[in-house]
């Protein structure tokens, strides 16, 4: 994870990539789960295997969308683990259900099925301290309205009966003090719990001295994979897809 920027670009970008992750996620979710239990309930005739196809080749778009997010939050290319490919003189069916054979497919699903719950955490924790710290901080503003309602009472009453307002102003402020130190580090570990877990599915690991990745590695045989790509964190845009 990036830690080059200023601490306000890196706090806007975790609760970026932290906010922008439950909707993402929960569609994902949505369309793997859906999508492989129907094909997995009718695998006994053919169209339950084409479904389960079309399931993984939608989860490999939503991991390549992850991995473009992964690049935009480190702000570095990023590279995927190679797609099996038909093998030579397969036939059409063959083919066809390649991604039914091939691991890294299983892995895109695995994260879109897991993702939701961590997802769902982080963006709750995120807005709650976001929420705290803004209308702590900013409670002079809106404070005042409150006691616009008959009958009403806080805590500034039990504190200094005699001020009530200007003791529940202080309370508030200084909550909003402590929800805007913590901020920062609430924000940092949501991000960093998606983003860990995107990394281990859905990335290879990173060798610094490779620039961009045209071909598979020697030890893969270059007919059963494409080739691996890395995506570039500044545009978001992918060097090399090989998708």
């Amino acid at each position: 994870m990036d830690t080059t920027r200023n601490p306000v670009a890196r706090l806007l970008a975790d609760t970026r990539y932290t906010l922008l992750g439950l909707p993402t996620a929960l569609i994902a979710f949505v369309v793997v789960l859906t999508g492989l239990a129907a094909g997995a309930g009718t695998a006994v005739v053919v169209a339950g295997l084409f479904l389960m196809t079309g399931t993984l080749y939608a989860a490999r778009g939503f991991a390549h969308v992850e991995r473009i997010r992964l690049a935009d939050l480190g702000r570095r290319p990023v590279v995927r683990r190679p797609y099996r490919s038909p093998a030579p003189g397969a036939g059409p069916l063959r083919r066809a259900l390649t991604p039914l054979a091939c691991p890294q497919s299983w892995l895109d699903a695995l994260h879109a099925l897991v993702l939701l719950p961590v997802a769902v955490v982080g963006f709750c924790l995120t807005v709650t301290w976001w929420a705290g710290a803004l209308a702590g901080l900013l409670q002079p503003l809106w404070g005042w309205s409150l006691y616009t309602i008959p009958g009403y009472t806080d805590v500034g009453a039990y504190l200094a009966p005699e001020s009530p307002a200007l003791a529940t102003t202080v309370v508030h402020m200084l909550a909003g003090v402590l929800f805007a130190l913590t901020l920062p580090l609430v924000a940092r570990a949501c991000a960093h719990a998606q983003a860990t877990l995107g990394r281990a599915l859905l990335l290879s690991p990173e060798d610094p001295h490779v620039g961009v990745y045209t071909a598979a590695p020697r030890h893969e045989e270059p007919a059963q994979y494409h080739e691996q790509a890395r995506y570039h964190g500044q545009d978001a845009a992918p060097v090399a897809t090989g998708v």
